[in-house]
């Protein structure tokens, strides 16, 4: 559920449609996509499996897959320049 972001969002006034989700389960892609942020899959930890089990089943499928962390803010970084 949206629940938490949205009351980061009021807390810290966020623009959740400017933001970034990114998480290694779909789950935390879903909620991302729900507030309008962009998702982006890290492989690491759930990730690699939830991408090969779970995400070909899914009708919403994340804005970017990252290896890593690191690959992930380096893509962030690359959208906002």
């Amino acid at each position: 559920k949206t629940g938490l972001l949205e009351q980061a969002a009021a807390e810290l006034g966020l623009d959740l449609g400017r933001s970034f989700m990114f998480g290694d389960r779909w789950s935390d892609l879903k909620c991302g996509a729900k507030v309008g942020a962009t998702s982006i899959l890290v492989l690491t930890g759930y990730g690699r499996g939830d991408l090969e089990y779970i995400g070909p089943q899914q009708e919403m499928q994340p804005d970017k897959v990252a290896g890593d962390l690191s690959e992930a803010v380096e893509w962030i970084s690359e959208q906002l320049a």
